[in-house]
């Protein structure tokens, strides 16, 4: 695989996930406003459910930059270009999983109860989703890469 290929599937990856996740909030959105929620929890037990999507969001936030952050500075300087991406997209495809987790999570929860509160929680991972696009030239910078090794 060539380091442009590489490139090209971190971008690839990314606009799949975001997409995928706008249609689903947009369909979700849509169903319970037409239907209401799918399923009646007790308050306690949709309390509980808000509460685990929140502390999931607070969690997974900075785990997931911190992970990608701890495995881009392991990755061996000395390598080439096309090594260094390949690592690189794995690392960036394991964060924005992450972050799309959190984000379905937070759309289940909001068909399940119907709360509006769930929609915020998925908006506000789905920003720093938004935030992590992969610029060539950022994610080049991060890795110390010149445009003439690709």
């Amino acid at each position: 695989m060539t380091a442009k290929k590489a490139l090209k599937q971190i971008k690839l990856i990314y606009f799949i996930v975001t997409i995928l996740l706008a249609v689903f909030a947009a369909l979700s959105l849509f169903f319970v406003s037409m239907n209401g929620p799918v399923y009646i929890m007790e308050a306690g037990a949709a309390n509980n459910l808000k509460s685990l999507i929140i502390i999931l969001a607070l969690a997974g936030i900075p785990a997931s930059y911190m992970f990608h952050n701890r495995k881009v500075r392991q990755i061996n300087k000395e390598l080439n270009a096309n090594s260094k991406l390949q690592q690189f997209r794995m690392s960036y495809f394991i964060k924005i999983m992450t972050l799309e987790g959190v984000t379905l999570l937070s759309l289940l929860s909001y068909l399940m109860i119907g709360n509006i509160n769930q929609l915020l929680v998925f908006a506000l991972v789905y920003l720093f989703l938004i935030l992590n696009y992969p610029k060539r030239a950022s994610i080049l910078d991060e890795l110390e890469i010149n445009e003439s090794e690709l």
